[in-house]
């Protein structure tokens, strides 16, 4: 039997953190060797992970092991939180890579606890490990105070919008952000 264990990141599980960004923005699978051209990208998102004012954080970060191994995460943080970690991230990202997201809608606001990026490691997919990721973020949330529940997909992604509706997500906008159409969706208890 595998022991599940789900706990904050620390500074140790950047290059785990860096994965998951990508896979999540399906980019790179979290399993997948790092083409030498992608290497500068993942070490970028490795340093953002120890900045604890850009979004992807490891303080914005809950980690998944099985038997004492990293095999996924989920970043999630309040949505009054969201401008400035954004503003900081999308200025650092497009200095460094003229990559300009700035101006893309606001994916989260204050009121709102935000599940932004979500990846397993393939051997550890469906086996409920995600679904417990999403609980521990929503307990995060809730500590806080937060009722209202948000995370986007991409329209096209009606299985993943299925998996989200057995958390309670239900869709409530749509917004075209980053090339693609997102369905935002909210839990709220």
């Amino acid at each position: 039997m595998t022991k599940i264990t789900i706990r904050p990141a620390t500074e140790s599980d950047a290059a785990l953190i860096a994965r998951c960004v990508l896979a999540a923005m399906e980019i790179l699978d979290i399993d997948a060797s790092v083409p030498s051209d992608m290497k500068p990208s993942v070490e970028n998102l490795e340093v953002a992970a120890l900045d604890n004012t850009r979004l992807y954080s490891f303080a914005n970060s809950i980690v998944a092991e099985a038997d004492g191994e990293s095999v996924g995460c989920i970043i999630s943080y309040d949505g009054a939180n969201y401008a400035s970690l954004r503003r900081r991230t999308f200025d650092i990202l497009y200095e460094e890579s003229g990559l300009d997201l700035r101006g893309n809608p606001m994916e989260t606001v204050p009121g709102e606890y935000y599940l932004d990026c979500m990846a397993l490691k393939s051997n550890s997919r469906g086996k409920g490990i995600g679904l417990l990721l999403m609980r521990a973020a929503m307990e995060k949330g809730k500590a806080l105070g937060i009722n209202h529940f948000t995370l986007l997909e991409e329209k096209s992604h009606n299985s993943l919008m299925e998996y989200y509706s057995r958390l309670g997500f239900v869709p409530k906008d749509e917004f075209f952000a980053f090339g693609s159409k997102y369905v935002k969706m909210l839990c709220e208890f």
